[in-house]
């Protein structure tokens, strides 16, 4: 199956796992980047590949599995690049591939598909390209009852794990378990969730989550964690509209940057 991942992404392998010896950056290395009048914090540059796998049972006791395979590609000029791949199940169609990247020092936000033909370009506000630019995915896991309201009584804990080295990355980790206590009325055992997260400590790499683990009995378990690491520069055509998509110009990005205000609309990069 993994051979049948979009062609473009087999393109992000080649432009940007396949480095030169001269193109390597150095782990104690930082950069600066300067956007407008302000100077972004020292920053590392990388290209990561994560996989996801969500796992479920069906009342019926049939398990279901999904996976997902993201590339995430950081530049030392701030740009940032995500490749997510939904792999479908086997004999089924071709997987599809959305890309993002954010540029903070054009202040756009690009997005397309592929298999595709249009991509939209969108312009965004410069507070809001910089820290877009380098969030990291997390997630906030509260236990909400089927109306949306906290579940009552509920206990919370957490714990430090320490540290350990996912793939050469240095990292913290912390659990999060909650217990949700039994309903005999309503036929309801204790429920224990746990969410464990590891996120890099080097400040470099933005809040890098490597590791993420949400073990929640009624909705199953999913693990996402990094599978690949380098530190060095991708490639910059990573960053870069393919040939052949018509270019779809948006006035601003509002959405996945708070704080956004208004602005010019984006030009058209060049590809």
């Amino acid at each position: 199956m993994r051979g049948r991942i979009c062609g473009f992404l087999i393109c992000i392998v080649a432009a940007g796992w396949a480095f030169s010896a001269s193109s390597q950056v150095s782990r104690t290395q930082k950069v600066t980047t300067q956007v407008g009048n302000s100077v972004q914090a020292a920053r590392l540059p990388y290209m990561a590949e994560f996989k996801t796998t969500q796992m479920r049972r069906l009342p019926d006791g049939t398990a279901i599995e999904n996976e997902t395979i993201e590339v995430v590609a950081v530049d030392s000029q701030g740009r940032r690049m995500t490749a997510t791949t939904n792999i479908p199940p086997q004999g089924d169609q071709t997987p599809k591939t959305r890309f993002t990247v954010f540029d903070p020092t054009a202040h756009t936000k690009i997005e397309w598909m592929s298999p595709g033909k249009e991509v939209a370009v969108s312009a965004i506000p410069i507070p809001a390209a910089v820290q877009c630019s380098w969030m990291s995915s997390s997630v906030i896991v509260m236990k909400l009852d089927r109306h949306g309201k906290m579940i009552p009584n509920t206990k919370t804990t957490q714990q430090d794990l320490g540290t350990g080295t996912i793939h050469g990355v240095e990292a913290r980790g912390r659990r999060t378990t909650t217990t949700t206590p039994a309903k005999p009325i309503k036929k309801i055992q204790t429920q224990v969730s746990t969410f464990e997260v590891w996120t890099a400590i080097d400040p470099g790499f933005g809040g890098l989550v490597v590791r993420q683990v949400n073990d929640d009995p009624p909705s199953g378990k999913t693990t996402k964690e990094l599978v690949k690491f380098s530190q060095a520069e991708p490639d910059s055509a990573i960053f870069r509209i393919p040939s052949g998509y018509d270019i779809l110009n948006r006035e601003v990005a509002m959405d996945n940057c708070p704080g956004a205000e208004e602005m010019e609309p984006a030009a058209a990069l060049p590809r």
